[in-house]
Parts: C-alpha cells; sequence; structure tokens
C-alpha cells in the first residue's frame, strides 16, 4: 500500500510539474477570442502614441522602458517579464493574445502558478487604452525603434 501511495504521489508532482511547464501556447480563452480592436487602432501613430505614454507610465517598470523586459523590477522567482522586442515572438502573439494577457495579467492560468506578478490591468485601463497599449508593443517588435 506504501508503494502505491508513493507511486500515486511521485504521479501526481510529475504532472503537476508538467502542466506548469510554458510550452508557447498561445491559445486564448473564449471570452476573449472573439474580442477584436477597434478598426484601424493598432496600425494608428495617435494610438501607438498614447500606447508609448500609458506602457511608459505602468509597464516599463518591469519591462523596461524600450519594452525589451529589462525593466527596474524584476522577479525574484516566476516568469521574466516579456521582451516586446523580439520581433518573432511579437509575431507568433494574437492582437487577443495580447489583450487577454494585458487585460487579465498573472492572475489566470497558466501564469498564476508560475508566480507572474503582473497587474491585471482591466481594473486601471479602459479598454481603448489597453488596446493602445498593445498598438505600442506590437510596434516595438515590427520595426526599427
Amino acid at each position: 500500500m506504501r508503494r502505491l501511495i508513493f507511486w500515486l504521489s511521485t504521479l501526481a508532482v510529475i504532472l503537476g510539474a508538467y502542466l506548469t511547464i510554458p510550452r508557447g501556447d498561445n491559445t486564448v480563452p473564449r471570452e476573449y477570442a472573439a474580442v477584436a480592436p477597434p478598426s484601424n487602432l493598432l496600425d494608428s501613430p495617435d494610438a501607438i502614441d498614447a500606447g508609448r505614454a500609458l506602457f511608459l507610465a505602468n509597464c516599463a517598470v518591469c519591462h523596461g522602458a524600450r519594452g525589451d523586459g529589462q525593466g527596474a523590477t524584476q522577479p525574484k522567482f516566476g516568469p521574466k517579464p516579456a521582451d516586446f522586442t523580439n520581433r518573432a515572438r511579437m509575431r507568433s502573439l494574437s492582437p487577443q493574445y495580447l489583450f487577454w494577457r494585458v487585460s487579465e495579467g498573472g492572475r489566470v492560468e497558466p501564469f498564476r502558478s508560475q508566480g507572474s506578478i503582473m497587474p491585471a490591468w482591466r481594473y486601471q485601463l479602459s479598454e481603448e487604452q489597453r488596446w493602445q497599449v498593445i498598438a505600442f508593443i506590437r510596434s516595438l517588435g515590427m520595426d526599427e525603434r
């Protein structure tokens, strides 16, 4: 009986560890999958500029002023802040995925289990402001800024 308990416990630990490993999964929850940015907002210079101001005021402390993930506040555990200057990574992320991440932060799985300290910005920023931030961070990974 002890062996069975040992092996079941071991299996549960391994399975739990496996489920918390980041896999680059860009799956978006159903409630965010249908969300779309306002027309032409993501490419609007005005939206990008507004997003830059919001990013510098709210996000740069962790993500860095250049959006390279090298901010003044670095977590001692959990995932590091995202590097928005990584073109390949940014091209792989849909606007809906970014909106979900900005809106929910580290409050949702799998990020909560990984120890993410990112705040859920939906409580501080309007929907339009969140899209403006997304327009800005997308611009970091799309051109030569």
